[in-house]
């Protein structure tokens, strides 16, 4: 290996052993073991090196400290109970006919208690109550806490102003998600069976069809979002007739 660089690293381990600085040479007949990089505490902290690295580089002030409430909220559900963590977790829906496939952000469970983390990083805030992406998360995952009676839903946003911890949380039981898992197979059915009528509603914001979409926008646009935002003004029958 030869002489190692006086480095940041070995500065002081140099300093009170000039051997170290070349052992080979210091201890005739020394082999250095072979390691791995990517294992142990030096994986584990050139990792953290990464994301530490990311988060300064990708963030502002205010967004960095958004990311540490945001992870301190994560650490406090995990402090529960003894979790098995479902990190990135491939998931299929088989409670739906064309059993699609999704990925849930975090998932905690015990054989009775579920909790579905769902990371969100825009700034617009979205609420936790009612949120059907994490109702589809909880009927897909629900296998693995068979003996919950229901499910603990998370939104984590930190980088949204109006996120809070206090409400950050909503329960669901086993009968409500139920209902919800009903209500979606029938929706599934009429798109399945060539039912494409519109309803615009407020989850329209990112639709690349909406006039108004916070994503990208395709074309033609929405009719229905166009007579909505920009409705036909009714004919005067007898101005037309009279001129």
């Amino acid at each position: 290996m030869g002489l190692r660089r006086f480095s940041a690293s070995s500065v002081e381990q140099q300093m009170a052993c000039h051997a170290s600085a070349d052992l080979e040479d210091a201890i005739p007949g020394f082999e250095f073991p072979e390691v791995d990089e990517t294992k142990g505490a030096k994986g584990r902290g050139s990792r953290f090196h990464v994301i530490s690295e990311d988060v300064v580089n990708e963030t502002t002030p205010a967004e960095m400290a958004g990311f540490a409430r945001g992870m301190a909220y994560v650490a406090g559900v995990r402090q529960r109970r003894r979790f098995t963590r479902h990190v990135e977790k491939e998931l299929t829906a088989t409670w739906l006919t064309t059993k699609p496939t999704t990925k849930v952000d975090l998932a905690l469970s015990t054989l009775d208690e579920l909790h579905v983390l769902d990371w969100k990083w825009g700034k617009i805030h979205v609420p936790v109550v009612g949120n059907g992406q994490l109702l589809y998360y909880a009927a897909s995952i629900a296998e693995v806490a068979p003996k919950a009676k229901g499910v603990h839903l998370h939104i984590v946003q930190p980088f949204s102003k109006d996120w809070d911890e206090s409400t950050a949380e909503w329960y669901v039981t086993a009968d409500e998600l139920g209902a919800f898992m009903e209500d979606a197979r029938m929706h599934e059915a009429e798109i399945q069976a060539g039912d494409r009528s519109f309803g615009p509603s407020e989850h329209c914001t990112f639709c690349p069809a909406n006039p108004h979409s916070r994503g990208d926008k395709g074309k033609p646009l929405c009719p229905a979002m166009m007579e909505l935002l920009y409705p036909t003004p009714p004919i005067d029958i007898d101005e037309v007739l009279n001129g």
